[in-house]
């Protein structure tokens, strides 16, 4: 008889869990389904922000440079 496949995520697993994400207008989005903890979904959507910043900004230097 075949196995069921049985699906277990690593610790790994469930911290490279996508938890935010952005929406088209440019806004953090929060997936409430992640069964991550509300202070690590908290901590990732700063981190996001803050890099979109960074990235932002990064891309304005990069294309105002020859001009």
């Amino acid at each position: 008889m075949a196995r069921a496949a049985k699906t277990v995520l690593s610790a790994h697993e469930k911290s490279v869990e996508q938890v935010v994400s952005f929406d088209k207008e440019g806004n953090v989005v929060v997936n409430k389904k992640s069964s991550a903890s509300n202070k690590l979904m908290a901590r990732r959507a700063i981190e996001a922000h803050l890099e979109r910043k960074t990235l932002e900004k990064d891309l304005e230097e990069y294309y105002f440079e020859g001009i």
